[in-house]
């Protein structure tokens, strides 16, 4: 059944996959943006600063979406340790006031979450375990999940890490890893740093499948794959075809961040696929897509 959909962050990497996939569904969306224009065929477009007073959710209470799903985010953890307040604004108090207007107006919200709400000390945990934040990025998400879900209990919150074709201003985790592979330079990837990623081209119909049947509270929406940041490069160059010799072996503990970061950001899928009786995509699965797109 066919649905109105509001995007804010429209314009990154899960924004404006998500908007692709809702409007080739038959999905009417409108996507908020703000530096970067959305360039989806098919969706509406507004163009505003959510930090500007409550635009957004008056625009929820004006239009009457069906569905929000809140994609705007400082995705730079850095940059979110030396501004935490503006890391505020955007993952708690924006996300607070789209859960309320969706409530006046009996739309679903979906905030989009994270992966880094622990401290790395304990592999694929579960949507029950207590968060435990390293940095400020991952307590404004955190604070902002349960403003969320304070306001309006039937909330969807979607914990997740995902990759696959990003945009021309910013690149993901494996448009860097084939830029500079394709390019012949040497990369270093993390092998004590690890995750279980899953592809924009999973992600996507995932949380479309999440909202129609009905999902409330926190879903970990991820891989189903544990794996370290430099066997997630290895084996996108094999999938490739890409010159595995080129990536060395790295430590976070050489990186110098500026934030610290966890170890260990792999999360359990149970109780998804529980939910949606399927298991989630593994590694290879993704990066078969990524191949097809690459292809056509």
């Amino acid at each position: 059944m066919s649905k109105r959909w509001l995007v804010t962050g429209a314009s990154g990497l899960l924004g404006h996959a998500l908007c692709q996939h809702l409007v080739s569904t038959g999905h009417e969306v409108t996507g908020v943006v703000h530096s970067h224009s959305l360039d989806v065929s098919g969706a509406n477009e507004h163009k505003l600063d959510l930090l500007d007073g409550n635009v957004a959710a008056d625009l929820v209470r004006k239009e009457t979406y069906d569905v929000v799903v809140h994609c705007a985010g400082l995705t730079n953890v850095d940059a979110c340790e030396s501004d935490e307040e503006k890391a505020v604004q955007v993952h708690a108090r924006v996300a607070k006031d789209l859960a309320k207007a969706c409530k006046e107006v009996g739309g679903k919200m979906v905030y989009i979450s994270t992966d880094h709400l622990w401290d790395g000390s304990k592999p694929m945990v579960d949507e029950a375990e207590p968060a435990r934040p390293m940095n400020a990025y991952a307590r404004t998400k955190l604070e902002g999940e349960r403003r969320v879900l304070i306001q309006n209990p039937e909330s969807l919150v979607v914990r997740t890490n995902f990759f696959g074709p990003g945009r021309s201003w910013r690149a993901s985790l494996s448009d860097w890893i084939v830029t500079e592979l394709s390019q012949g330079h040497v990369i270093k990837a993390f092998t004590d740093v690890y995750f279980t990623p899953i592809g924009l081209s999973r992600l996507c119909p995932t949380i479309v499948d999440l909202v129609e049947q009905g999902a409330e509270g926190v879903f970990n929406v991820v891989g189903s794959e544990r794996i370290s940041k430099y066997e997630f490069a290895v084996r996108l160059a094999q999938k490739l075809d890409l010159s595995g010799d080129l990536i060395e072996k790295g430590s976070v503990s050489d990186a110098r961040l500026g934030a610290p970061r966890p170890r260990d950001m792999s999360l359990t899928t149970d109780k998804i696929s529980d939910f949606l009786n399927k298991p989630m995509p593994t590694i290879d699965e993704c990066f078969d897509d990524l191949k097809i797109n690459a292809i056509t």
